[in-house]
């Protein structure tokens, strides 16, 4: 999965824009292919905390040897215009566990990977426990987390709160989870 954190860490590793192909292939060369999804979400996790977009913090960096930037990318000058979506979730908890859901097998983006249940537009009747923002790419997301039961009809887990930190979590569902003081 390639998300915006992971194109950041990228590009500056590379010390050059990176997009379509030319970005997948990069992300394939350094991919481990006996641990994927941990290479997956370190990738994700570097950038959301250390390869910051405008604040770098390079020297805490554990492959800052390898970076040819260390730091920004000269700018080309054409920016993409974000996408705003709003986005709702369900979190469900009970006895020292929160319910998950796992992406299917043939998801084109991220799949297997675990997150929040996302319920249909803003329940009236339910305000948000909190609120957070999340960027993907060109898109900027407002996510409202609501604390309710599992909706009806949802295939997932109950998992222990002990557990969700080595399951394979999407960057979303670990923002989310580490906001609720859950992670």
């Amino acid at each position: 999965m390639v998300d915006g954190n992971v194109e950041r860490v990228l590009q500056r590793v590379h010390g050059k824009s990176l997009i379509g192909e030319d970005l997948w292939r990069a992300a394939g060369k350094l991919l481990s292919r006996q641990r994927p999804g941990d290479y997956n979400q370190a990738l994700m996790e570097l950038g959301a905390t250390v390869c910051l977009p405008r604040q770098p913090q390079c020297l805490l960096c554990p492959v800052s040897d390898l970076c040819v930037t260390r730091g920004d990318l000269p700018t080309t000058g054409r920016g993409t215009r974000q996408t705003k979506r709003e986005i709702d979730y369900t979190l469900a908890c009970r006895d020292s566990s929160i319910f998950l859901v796992q992406r299917s097998k043939t998801a084109t983006l991220m799949p297997r990977m675990w997150e929040l249940p996302e319920i249909a537009g803003p329940n009236c009747a339910t305000e948000a426990w909190f609120t957070l923002r999340h960027s993907i790419t060109v898109t900027d997301y407002l996510v409202r987390v609501v604390r309710s039961p599992v909706p009806e009809g949802l295939d997932g887990r109950w998992v222990r709160t002990s557990r969700v930190v080595k399951l394979p979590l999407t960057g979303l569902a670990r923002k989310i989870l580490r906001a609720a003081k859950i992670i």
